[in-house]
């Protein structure tokens, strides 16, 4: 039966299944990793914080997750899992996981070593939520090692919840391949959930860290750029030439460097093909003076093979 309202899905208890299933794993000694896919505004986020908060509260009687287990890089996760105690109850929640270790690098160091930190994370009984936009696109190691699958389909948000789908994660060791199987309300098979918010303070907090994180790379990217209108602006006055406008001087030595043309045009406000255009001409007009330039005369000349 498709469902229609937000009253449907609270037909029964919140997450129950999927909470109770990290619990019973928690208590046999075992590690937990639920992977969270779904498009942007489904609620991903908003789901890890809340299924993290339930099982708080579910194991110690009380909500004692904090935004400091969000994680947003490896090292984050390295010191979360290092810093675990088997006795306690730990979880985290890892953002945007296919960033950090796509499918894509599969064998890249980060990759390999979240595996061997994933296969180690046994006898921590860490409890770890991980989210991205699609599913395939994280490391398969790490989609192996996971226990449970959450789909965030929608967030209704006059009823302030999340509506998801849900299974057990189950790998063949022979091949790797992973497969989905619904989880059980008696015998009845169930595949859908809801979450609520998280708590007002969790996700001010959760809130004030991602603006304050914006404001970081903000402030890296500005300083990038600072740096290399300098560099442009140094090598542009050691190349001056009577002939070419320094805007054309730069488009020229930019290109020439191996610069995209879309973003040389987009910079200087003009077309790729006139930026095109503009190479062109000054290389039929003035052919020394790319090849006097000190950034792309190996390139232009490049060195004689050699013949023993």
């Amino acid at each position: 039966m498709k469902v229609k309202t937000a009253e449907d899905l609270k037909e029964h208890p919140e997450a129950d299944l999927v909470v109770n299933y990290i619990i019973d794993r928690w208590k046999k000694g075992l590690y937990s990793l639920v992977l969270v896919g779904g498009l942007p505004g489904t609620g991903k986020s908003s789901t890890c914080i809340r299924l993290a908060e339930l099982t708080q509260m579910k194991l110690t009687g009380e909500n004692n997750f904090k935004v400091d287990n969000v994680l947003d890089s490896f090292l984050d996760l390295i010191k979360f899992v290092k810093n675990a105690k088997p006795d306690k109850v730990c979880t985290g929640v890892v953002e945007e996981v296919s960033v950090l270790f796509p499918g894509r690098r599969a064998m890249s160091s980060e990759n390999v070593d979240v595996a061997k930190l994933l296969d180690t994370a046994r006898k921590k009984k860490v409890i770890l939520f991980a989210n991205a936009p699609i599913y395939p696109s994280i490391d398969s190691h790490m989609r192996a090692l996971g226990n449970v699958y959450i789909q965030t389909i929608k967030i209704y948000k006059k009823a302030e919840l999340v509506f998801s789908k849900c299974y057990k994660i189950q790998t063949n060791p022979a091949t790797g391949k992973t497969y989905t199987h619904n989880f059980k309300r008696g015998v009845k098979d169930v595949n859908r959930m809801y979450t609520l918010k998280p708590s007002k303070e969790t996700w001010e907090d959760y809130e004030g860290k991602k603006d304050k994180f914006l404001d970081e790379l903000y402030s890296k990217a500005e300083a990038r750029a600072m740096r290399k209108q300098e560099k442009d602006n140094k090598l542009l006055k050691s190349q001056q030439h009577p002939d070419i406008s320094p805007r054309d001087m730069q488009i020229c030595i930019r290109k020439s460097i191996g610069e995209k043309e879309a973003d040389i045009a987009k910079d200087v406000n003009l077309t790729r093909e006139r930026v095109n255009q503009i190479y062109h001409q000054i290389n039929k007009n003035n052919p020394d003076f790319l090849r006097n330039s000190p950034k792309v005369s190996k390139k232009h000349n490049p060195e004689p093979n050699k013949v023993n």
